[in-house]
């Protein structure tokens, strides 16, 4: 029986089971987005979005840092929410 028949024949079927995550550094994402370095950097240190510590560098997670962005949102102020104490000019109490 020839060995090198079956060597040439046997591949390696190398499955994976998640999809590699795509990295950037912080400055690259903020470039990615057009977004200021700081807000991004925040983010990072705050931990609201997805980061490794690469040594001294940040690598964002591209993809959950656009999942974030999508999913926040600001709500608008409802017209009964703004009130005069926190509108326009407002009397200042005397104390007598």
């Amino acid at each position: 029986m020839n060995n090198t028949a079956f060597a040439v024949n046997c591949k390696p079927e190398i499955t994976v089971s998640r999809a590699v995550p795509r990295m950037e550094t912080i400055k690259n994402t903020a470039k990615l987005f057009g977004l200021p370095e700081h807000l991004v950097r925040q983010k990072v240190l705050s931990g609201e979005v997805v980061a490794i510590s690469a040594g001294r560098r940040y690598l964002v997670n591209v993809d959950k840092f656009a999942e974030y962005l999508n999913s926040n949102k600001l709500s608008a102020p409802d017209k009964q929410d703004v009130s005069a104490e926190y509108t326009g000019i407002r009397p200042i109490p005397v104390k007598i």
